[in-house]
């Protein structure tokens, strides 16, 4: 008898992004909802956070004693999610192991072809209404056949169900957010008890190097901002939330709607912090009304910037130029907002000079915060195509954009590498000036803390070196 599903985050660290804290994997909260809206025992156990071993999960496993497993997974965490559900079977081989998320959904073959003693389900694409049908076949004795979504072994092939079509109304989704221990996430920097929301899903831009607007069918729905910010309020006084973080691909599409938001926001008068990524266009569209996103609580903003050569910006679709990148970020530091935005380097015509004009750039773009980042072409984005002759990594878990994927033609992987450590240490040596003299008080104190994470706990701290940490530090007092 089918009764407890378990979700899971698969074991995985990069030293990255989850360097600034630690925030409760919001699509296993919506897949929750969804299933115990069938009347099952769910449970969430967040292994990334936790940071355990697979001992450990095994330790767990046996004593919570699921009938279904389920856990997601992207291209650079989908060996550790495996490894989680060989792991499950190890413990139980007749509790059934589902695996879903981007990776599985475009790779499924190769997933299942190399993994039938871990995997017995593939959910593609979107999950929610996929993982609660299936579920229910089998508590029922039905034939999984009938669920759409899914990909699995039977009788020495992959079966392949139809697709499963995208839920129109997202409002209509009641995520589980009571399945967390909050007390485990929150936000380095501004020391607050954070939250990852989803106010929409789908892209309709197709950026080359991106698989999202694939994941989505370039197709995109939102949620009312009543909805959203209702959730957002519940989110605060319920769990004690103080910051949240907007994880959709493209918040602001919608202008009237994004401004709706905005003024519920500032009506609500929350006192709560956010920070989203966007885009270069939508920020220059709403130069009139930036001084609501502040208001409204929006402290930090991503914005896509990707590269500081039209030509690049053309290969990878953009659809944007230099000129509105610098434009963008200095409308957005005018209004007070944290800058943020990354890099590409590593495609096949880079070289040390065009790395360092790369850097030269970024300084004068002028953000806050910038990364340098490598050109990671995963197996299902448009681009791969193109540089597949010089894909070198095959390593699934390396594909986290600080390890060289593909190898130019006039660098050795090693020597692009060392330029991306470059940049970082360039970028960040200049910058400590304008970190120094800023006159926001919340702003400086928000930069100073970020820096000081980056230096001690990411993958540059070793890299960087202690002389170089010891001067930086010593500059801002730290």
């Amino acid at each position: 008898m089918v009764e407890k599903i378990l979700l899971l985050t698969p074991p995985y660290h990069t030293e990255i992004i989850e360097i600034t804290g630690k925030w409760p994997p919001s699509s296993l909260a919506y897949l929750a909802g969804e299933i115990r809206k069938a009347n099952f025992e769910v449970e969430i156990y967040d292994i990334m956070t936790k940071d355990i071993g697979l001992e450990e999960i095994k330790g767990y496993i046996e004593e919570y004693s699921p009938d279904v497993v389920m856990i997601g997974a992207f291209t650079a965490t989908i060996n550790a999610a495996i490894d989680t559900l060989a792991k499950v079977k190890e413990v139980d081989n007749q509790i059934v192991t589902c695996l879903g998320g981007v990776h599985p959904t475009f790779c499924y073959d190769e997933v299942l072809n190399e993994n039938q003693e871990a995997i017995d389900y593939i959910i593609r694409g979107e999950g929610e209404i996929t993982a609660r049908e299936l579920v229910v076949a089998l508590r029922d004795g039905a034939d999984t056949s009938e669920v759409n979504g899914l990909a699995y072994y039977q009788d020495e092939e992959i079966i392949i169900t139809p697709k499963r079509e995208l839920i129109a109304d997202l409002d209509s989704l009641d995520p589980a957010w009571d399945l967390f221990d909050w007390e485990e996430y929150y936000y380095k920097i501004t020391e607050s008890r954070l939250a990852v929301i989803s106010s929409s899903r789908g892209c309709d831009h197709t950026c080359s190097f991106c698989s999202q607007h694939k994941f989505w069918e370039e197709k995109y729905r939102a949620r009312s901002p009543e909805n959203l910010v209702e959730e957002i309020k519940y989110l605060q006084q319920e769990f004690g939330v103080e910051m949240c973080m907007f994880g959709d691909e493209y918040p602001t599409k919608d202008r009237e709607r994004w401004e709706r938001i905005l003024n519920l926001l500032i009506e609500k008068d929350l006192g709560m912090y956010f920070t989203m990524e966007t885009r270069v266009s939508d920020i220059i569209r709403d130069k009139d009304i930036l001084d609501k996103y502040r208001e409204a609580g929006f402290v930090h903003i991503y914005v896509g910037i990707e590269s500081t050569k039209e030509e690049l910006l053309e290969q990878f679709n953009k659809e944007i130029t230099t000129d509105e990148s610098k434009e963008a970020l200095r409308l957005l530091n005018d209004v007070g907002i944290i800058t943020e935005c990354s890099f590409i380097l590593g495609d096949i015509k880079e070289t040390k000079e065009s790395i360092q004009h790369t850097v030269e750039l970024a300084l004068e773009y002028n953000p806050d915060l910038a990364h340098f980042l490598l050109l990671t072409p995963w197996p299902y984005a448009d681009i791969y195509d193109e540089v597949a002759d010089y894909v070198v990594e095959e390593d699934y878990s390396k594909y986290h954009l600080v390890h060289p994927i593909i190898e130019p033609n006039d660098m050795s992987r090693d020597e692009l590498l060392e330029e991306v450590y470059n940049c970082f240490k360039t970028f960040y040596m200049q910058k400590m000036k304008d970190y120094l003299q800023m006159e926001d008080s919340f702003k400086k104190k928000y930069m100073m803390r970020s820096i000081k994470i980056l230096l001690e706990d990411s993958f540059l701290t070793e890299k960087l070196g202690v002389a170089n940490m010891s001067k930086m530090m010593k500059m801002m007092n730290l």
